[in-house]
């Protein structure tokens, strides 16, 4: 072995020798006599790029998940590494036919050998450039920030390709200069615009946003849609997103309003607009964080605010100025109905129609818009019929549209956004539709049910029953059709839905033994009664963020038939005992909770969905382990979670997504006696995990038998570094 060893540097060698002293002769032979030694060059040399390039994919594949954009170079790179990659497997193939072309029998085939030999060794030359490359202190960040959508730069573009149908209004164009006056205005400093339910107000925004920016007017535009029911942390969290202030770990209202409002004063030389949609009521600027005076005046800055009432806008909130929106005027309005059915408005069997079904509509744009969808497929009879609305009856024109949805499974989903006071997260929408089980066709995965939830919604915008949006994460309906989807769900479900200041109390015991739904969706509620008396309760949702409102411990006693459950902002040293009697309960939320015992949740038996988002639990006891039936548990955010008893992931054998992103760490080597936290061997018993997103510190080894490659997603955070692979998800999922 020794012995050829020295042969073979000896033959490198002499090649060497003879391609710098003979050339160009010299170097062909050299092709020839080290071929070989060529061939392992470039082996060796491949190995190592491919070994960079894991490392650089591993990279980009984190900035995308995030959303952020590549530089170009590193893109490049990656696209060379692929081209030389299929050229090198290429020249390794013709190789090992080459080593068995010979002369004699054994003399090496320097015509084969030499053109195969000289392309080895130039590829080896360009794999080792771009392994060198790879070494650059460029591609140690291989992205750059995506400009946060509320920053205006220099190539920042009012320009966006819209449908017809979607153009401004012409009737607005007037107003919209009337408001871009205003804001131009150093004397003004609260804009408003009123206008009732269904007249355009939140497009009108739109238009007006998109002008500002175009114009450059400011240098930064924050966003937020304040609803009937505000809720404070996600207004605070839309401004913060539009400035790219980040608040995902910042837990009380106080604290994130102290966040926001040092971000927005942070450097006085900025010229800001701040635009609140849809006020019912006076909203407190202090409490969410934006800067104002003790009679909640703003200076330094611009608010432009929309509301049904002129009064919450020039009493409560103190305007400036004021501007209506009106009901669109005939021909306007006709126009819009036009653009938004199409050719058929030209059918001879409609064409005398349209005058009469236009006029019902009152001259709003919502209402206009979803007749105009339901009748661009209906016959002479759906025709007839919206003649004889009455003038701007909102509701029957919803009531029909959602009797026209094509599956009960969709109408459901429809009133489970209502009962979430028509603003719902995806994930949200996952957890409640399957706890109530909506999705069984599609139960053989949480992936299958997802997709097919999705598409329901997408179902619902096209059918205008929820408003269009520009991404995923959450999806709205126009007030007006919550109201409508509330009535319908206290037909169809008795379902009772909370207002403010009403509680329990308000209804009476018929109305809450036959009812199958309650929410309370964030009303402010003082107090709930000791026990539920609503034996055919299928779904409670208490949204309320009162970590004061208290819990009896027979709260549950009476409720044995639930199957969805959330609860938001309660302080529980233990939950109540009596939730151990849900034995139906398939979804249960405890986000934004202080909580420190858990324990009794282990009688859940048949729980599948469990989510303990942005809590303040500081241990997963090992009664957890006996929930054999979870398919979903979500730990993101639980920053204090530093215990997971041994066994306890490991006796979860039916997961499939687990999210622990900013949460436990503390993971312990599998041999170590005795083991007092979870280690990560125990995610090799979960066979069918699809989704994972977990911390590791540097300081653990990985074992190489985890599921990792067989995970469709799965999100890796090594110390302070996150590495995304698989498809992308939803970053709300």
């Amino acid at each position: 072995m020794t012995g050829g060893f020295f042969t073979s540097v000896a033959v490198n060698l002499v090649s060497k020798l003879c391609e710098y002293l003979f050339t160009p002769i010299g170097r062909q032979v050299g092709y020839v006599l080290c071929y070989k030694s060529y061939v392992k060059d470039l082996e060796n040399g491949f190995q190592e790029l491919e070994t960079a390039k894991e490392r650089v994919q591993c990279s980009v594949n984190e900035a995308r998940y995030d959303g952020k954009l590549i530089h170009t170079d590193v893109k490049d790179w990656l696209e060379s590494v692929m081209e030389e990659a299929d050229e090198v497997q290429h020249l390794l193939e013709r190789g090992k036919s080459a080593q068995h072309s010979c002369i004699c029998g054994w003399i090496p085939n320097p015509l084969v050998r030499h053109p195969i030999g000289k392309k080895v060794k130039e590829t080896t030359q360009v794999i080792q450039g771009l392994h060198e490359k790879s070494r650059n202190s460029n591609f140690k960040k291989v992205y750059y920030e995506n400009t946060p959508p509320g920053i205006i730069t220099a190539t920042t573009s009012a320009t966006r390709s819209v449908d017809k149908k979607e153009d401004a209004l012409e009737s607005r164009a007037s107003i919209i200069e009337d408001v871009m006056k205003a804001i131009a205005d150093d004397k003004v400093h609260v804009i408003g615009v009123y206008g009732p339910g269904g007249v355009g107000k939140s497009k009108f925004l739109e238009d007006v946003k998109r002008q500002v920016q175009g114009e450059k007017l400011f240098d930064e535009v924050a966003t937020a849609e304040v609803s009937r029911n505000p809720d404070l942390k996600r207004i605070q969290g839309e401004i913060a997103d539009t400035l790219g202030l980040k608040l995902t770990h910042v837990e009380t209202v106080r604290v994130r309003a102290d966040h926001l409002r040092k971000r927005l004063e942070q450097d006085p030389t900025k010229n800001i607009l701040i635009i609140l949609d849809n006020l019912w009521k006076k909203l407190n600027l202090k409490e969410v964080g934006i800067p104002c005076g003790h009679d909640n005046k703003v200076r330094g800055y611009k608010l432009l605010l929309t509301s049904r009432f002129r009064d919450v806008l020039c009493i409560d909130m103190g305007s400036d100025q004021e501007f209506q929106v009106n009901e669109l005027k005939h021909g306007e309005a006709r126009r819009l109905f036009e653009r938004t059915i199409g050719n058929r408005v030209n059918n001879p069997e409609f064409k005398s129609l349209v005058d009469g079904v236009v006029k019902n509509c009152g001259g709003l744009p919502l209402f206009i818009i979803l007749l105009a969808k339901r009748l661009k497929h209906g016959d002479l009879a759906a025709w007839r019929n919206a003649l004889n609305i009455e003038e701007s009856d909102l509701k029957s024109q919803v009531e029909l549209h959602y009797k026209n949805l094509e599956d009960d499974r969709i109408r459901l989903v429809f009133l489970v956004c209502a009962l979430d006071s028509g603003r719902t997260s995806t994930r949200d929408f996952l957890i409640y539709c399957m706890g109530l089980g909506l999705y069984k066709k599609f139960n053989r995965t949480i992936e299958n049910a997802r997709d097919r939830l999705m598409m329901d919604l997408h179902s619902l915008q096209d059918s205008s029953l929820l408003l269009d949006c520009d991404h995923k994460v959450f999806f709205r309906m126009h007030d007006i059709f919550v109201d409508v989807a509330i009535s319908i769900a206290s037909t169809e479900w008795n379902a009772l839905v909370g207002r403010k200041g009403d509680g329990f109390k308000k209804w009476s015991k018929d109305e809450l033994r036959k009812s199958m739904a309650i929410s309370f969706p964030r009303v402010g509620i003082e107090e709930l009664p000791e026990k539920l008396d609503c034996p055919n309760l299928k779904m409670l949702l208490l949204l309320e963020r009162q970590s004061s409102l208290k819990i009896s411990p027979s709260f549950f006693e009476s409720i044995v038939k639930l199957q969805v459950l959330d609860i938001s902002d309660f302080s529980f040293t233990s939950l109540p005992p009596s939730i151990e009697l849900l034995e139906n309960l398939k979804s249960l939320c405890l986000d934004d909770c202080h909580l420190e015992d858990v324990t009794v949740l282990g009688k859940l038996k048949g729980l599948q969905f469990l989510s303990f988002l942005d809590s303040t639990i500081t241990r997963l006891p090992e009664e957890i382990g006996g929930l054999t039936e979870l398919r979903f548990l979500d730990l993101r955010g639980c920053t204090g979670l530093k215990v997971i008893e041994p066994g306890v992931l490991k006796s979860l054998v039916n997961l499939e997504e687990l999210y622990m992103e900013n949460s436990f760490d503390q993971w312990e080597a599998e041999d170590k006696t005795p083991q007092n936290n979870a280690s990560l061997a125990e995610l090799k018993n979960m066979k069918n995990l699809s989704i994972l997103s977990i911390t590791i510190p540097y300081s653990v080894n990985l074992s190489r038998d985890l599921p990792f490659g067989k995970l469709n997603e799965y999100n890796i955070q090594i110390g302070e570094v996150w590495g995304w692979l698989g498809k992308t998800m939803n970053p709300e999922l």
